[in-house]
């Protein structure tokens, strides 16, 4: 891990009901609508969980970390973080390695918001619903 990789995330956007979601290709998870595009999202988040694995699977490094964070855009990911895996509540930044997705703590304070009309991490937004 790079100490200066960049941050961010490809995600989707629905041009219909503007949800940002994961996978990237494919119709909305909310709507079902086609009208999709991609973007990178700046992948500013929040720990929502973290542990490590201390007898994880054959080939990968003991312990390993693992962190759930939703990043601003609403979107939850599973990310490997650098060693200690921080703590809930804590801010981090994410990006992609490959089809790994990675995070480090962040020095922007958790009050600070991004560009765009993506929710807060932890804002009132309803929960997941698929499309019926």
């Amino acid at each position: 891990m790079s100490a200066d990789a960049p941050a961010g995330v490809r995600l989707g956007k629905c041009m219909t009901c503007h949800v940002r979601f994961l996978p990237v290709d494919g119709p909305c998870p909310k709507c079902g609508s086609r009208s999709t595009e991609p973007y990178v999202s700046p992948g500013i988040g929040t720990v929502l969980a973290s542990t490590s694995l201390e007898v994880p699977p054959p080939g990968w490094q003991r312990p390993h970390p693992l962190a759930f964070v939703e990043v601003e855009d609403g979107v939850r990911l599973l990310v490997v973080p650098e060693a200690p895996p921080p703590g809930a509540g804590e801010v981090v930044e994410v990006w992609q390695d490959g089809e790994v997705y990675r995070a480090r703590r962040s020095a922007r304070s958790e009050g600070e918001r991004g560009e765009g009309d993506a929710p807060r991490v932890g804002s009132s937004r309803p929960p997941f619903e698929p499309p019926r």
